[in-house]
């Protein structure tokens, strides 16, 4: 398989997660109204789909390395588009939960798989060029997605985005059966066993520099994602913002995200140690949401704006160092060690937008909870041993 196909494919994959998970955000509101429930229980549909997402990832890392990555990649585009018509068609909050919790199952092993297939097909060193530049496009698909949503949104109702997500599976169908080739040859017949997946999960669970890694990502991630819950309803109650253009927000934060992403790529990394940078970066994710709550005094949207696009800038060279040196971590496991990484990521995501869910969407209490986030990187870097981080190939 050629290499333009691998990552065509790939990134394809990746856009069932973006588009899934808050392509509708901006219709949070009036599904708010059109189901006739709370903010607060309109909202538990994205935790229920993160949380199906990272349990479905922890069962497909390990079934995919027993019988082969095309297999489930197949059974997960099926899943995700049954997913997509139960949320299509729910007319009450219980079905429309329903309908995420099913595509949450199909888009974790899309998700998982998309970087899978490429640690597969290519050398270290080749994945770690490729995925510098790669991951910039995966960073430009939620700018376009909560965009998309809203512009569908404002024309043609909030189901409108659940038409454009059923679409998308079904081309991620075709595409997987007849574009995608096995990656995976050498398979691990003891891969589902119960007690080789208890030892395995519980080794990489278990490794302190697997779990720094994964705090700072649910950390810098959910940034973000606290933002599209909690300012949908701040544009449109305190800023009387419509949802089209609440929605292009995204762009603004993306951009930042990517002008970190490219600094480090292009300076950062040759004159800095990577533990240097995250300690920086978490202290800029901290000034975000300081010039946050600043705005109880400006009372503006625009400082909002700013202050979420220096967090995300902050976010954005986190990331940078992180993704790709945890999924090195442990070579001879690397569908284990995708799958746990991205499940309890998405466990993380769960839990805090289950906590958000539950507090008042204002803009003193979303900056409070950006601020206990960057706070919590900063004390995670007290766990380095020095200023550089050390790439352990631990239990191999």
């Amino acid at each position: 398989m050629s290499l333009l196909r691998l990552l065509s494919i790939s990134l394809l994959m990746a856009c069932s997660y973006f588009f899934a998970s808050d392509m509708y955000a901006p219709s949070l509101p009036v599904m708010s109204e059109a189901l006739n429930v709370s903010s607060t229980a309109v909202q538990q549909t994205v935790s229920a789909f993160f949380i199906a997402l990272g349990l479905s990832q922890l069962v497909c890392g390990a079934v995919a390395e027993r019988f082969g990555r095309r297999p489930i990649a197949i059974l997960g585009a099926a899943v995700f588009i049954i997913g997509s018509a139960l949320c299509l068609h729910a007319d009450q909050l219980s079905s429309l939960i329903l309908g995420r919790i099913v595509q949450g199952i199909g888009v974790g092993s899309l998700f998982l798989l998309c970087r899978t297939i490429m640690q597969d097909s290519l050398t270290k060193e080749q994945l770690v060029d490729v995925m510098s530049w790669f991951s910039i496009l995966f960073m430009c698909l939620p700018a376009s997605t909560p965009a998309i949503g809203g512009y569908l949104e404002s024309h043609f109702g909030w189901h409108s985005s659940f038409w454009f997500i059923l679409g998308l599976a079904g081309l991620l169908f075709v595409v997987i059966i007849f574009g995608l080739k096995e990656t995976h040859l050498e398979k691990n017949i003891h891969a589902t066993k119960l007690t080789v997946i208890v030892r395995d999960y519980s080794m990489i669970a278990t490794n302190t520099q697997f779990l720094r890694y994964l705090i700072m990502m649910v950390m810098a991630n959910g940034g973000a994602l606290v933002f599209y819950l909690m300012g949908a309803f701040i544009a449109k109650d305190q800023y009387h913002l419509p949802a089209q253009y609440f929605g292009l927000s995204s762009l603004l934060l993306i951009s930042c995200s990517l002008c970190a992403r490219i600094f480090y790529i292009r300076f950062l990394k040759y004159i800095q140690t990577e533990g240097r940078i995250i300690k920086v970066a978490s202290y800029i994710m901290l000034l975000g949401a300081l010039t946050i709550i600043s705005n109880t005094v400006f009372h503006s949207m625009v400082m909002i704006m700013i202050g979420m696009g220096i967090y995300c800038f902050g976010a954005g060279l986190t990331t940078s160092v992180v993704a790709v040196n945890a999924l090195y971590l442990f070579p001879k496991h690397k569908g284990q060690t995708g799958a746990l990484f991205g499940s309890l990521q998405m466990v993380g995501i769960f839990t805090l937008t289950f906590i958000v869910s539950h507090l008042a969407s204002v803009e003193w209490m979303m900056a409070c909870v950006l601020i206990t986030m960057a706070l919590v990187n900063i004390s995670v870097q007290y766990w380095w041993n020095d200023n550089s981080l050390v790439l352990k190939e631990s239990g191999c």
